[in-house]
C-alpha cells in the first residue's frame, strides 16, 4: 500500500487523472505520486430486458466471434484446399454454439433475471498521494477543478452555500424594535437626549403609562392612602379596645 500525504482528492478517476497530468505538465516529479480509490463499489448497469429474440441475437453474435477464432486457426495450421470450406463449418459451428448456450442459459433463468447488464467496480473517492514535495503538489492542486480537499473548489461552493442559507434565514444582527415580540440581547443604542430610565428587561415601557401619571397628579396620592386604609383602621382601633377593657 502506498504511503503518504493526501494533496488532493477528486469523486471521479478522470479527475484524478487530470490533476496528474497537469502536474507531469508542470514539471512536477509524478513518480512520488499515487492514486488510491477508497469505498469501493460494485455498480451494476442494467442494459436493456431479455427476451428469447434477444438470447438468439446475442448467442449468434458470441458465437460467429468464436468460430471467426476457430476458423483463422485451423487456416493458418493446416492451409489446404478445402480451407474455405472448414473455415464456414467452424464458423456455423460457432454460431450454433452461441445461439444453444444463451437460448438454455435464458430458459433457466426465465422469470428471475430477464434484463441484461454489466458490473464495474468503481470507488466514491479518488485520493492522491505524495510520498515526497507534499506541500508543493497541495499548493499547485488548490485549484483543480474537482477538488474535494480543505481549500479546493467544493469547499469553497460549501462555504458559498452556508453564506446564501445565512442571507436567506436572516441570521445576525438586527434592529430593536423591527419585531413585535424581541427583547434586547446585549442593550439598546439611545439616541442623544433619550432617558435611560424608560428601557427594562423586557424592552420599552408601555406606551403612555408616564403620560398616565402626569395628567392625573392626584391619581398615585388616592391610591397611597386607599392602600394604607386598613392599616389605619388597625391602628385607631387598637387603643380603645385596649380602653374598653
Amino acid at each position: 500500500m502506498p504511503r503518504g500525504t493526501e494533496v488532493a482528492s477528486f469523486a471521479t478517476y478522470p479527475e484524478a487523472q487530470a490533476a496528474v497530468d497537469a502536474l507531469s505538465d508542470d514539471g512536477f516529479p509524478v513518480q512520488h505520486l499515487a492514486i488510491i480509490g477508497t469505498d469501493l463499489r460494485q455498480v451494476e448497469h442494467i442494459t436493456g430486458r431479455r427476451s428469447w429474440g434477444r438470447a438468439i441475437a446475442s448467442g449468434a453474435g458470441s458465437g460467429l466471434w468464436i468460430g471467426i477464432f476457430f476458423a483463422a486457426m485451423m487456416m493458418f495450421l493446416r492451409p489446404s484446399n478445402s480451407t474455405g470450406v472448414t473455415a464456414g463449418a467452424a464458423v456455423f459451428m460457432g454460431v450454433v454454439w452461441g445461439i444453444f448456450f444463451q437460448v438454455v442459459s435464458y430458459g433457466l433463468t426465465r422469470g428471475k433475471r430477464d434484463f441484461t447488464s454489466f458490473s464495474q467496480v468503481v470507488a466514491s473517492r479518488y485520493s492522491i498521494l505524495a510520498s515526497a514535495h507534499a506541500q508543493e503538489a497541495a499548493q499547485a492542486l488548490v485549484d483543480v477543478p474537482g477538488n474535494l480537499t480543505r481549500g479546493g473548489e467544493v469547499a469553497r461552493r460549501a462555504q458559498e452555500r452556508r453564506a446564501a442559507r445565512a442571507e436567506a434565514r436572516g441570521d445576525g444582527p438586527t434592529a430593536f424594535g423591527s419585531r413585535p415580540d424581541e427583547k434586547p440581547r446585549f442593550g439598546v443604542r439611545l439616541a442623544q437626549g433619550e432617558d435611560p430610565s424608560r428601557y427594562t428587561a423586557d424592552g420599552p415601557d408601555a406606551p403612555g403609562a408616564d403620560e398616565a401619571g402626569a395628567q392625573d397628579p392626584g391619581r398615585e396620592e388616592a391610591e397611597d392612602k386607599a392602600a394604607g386604609t386598613p392599616g389605619a383602621t388597625g391602628g385607631s382601633q387598637g387603643p380603645s379596645t385596649a380602653a374598653g377593657e
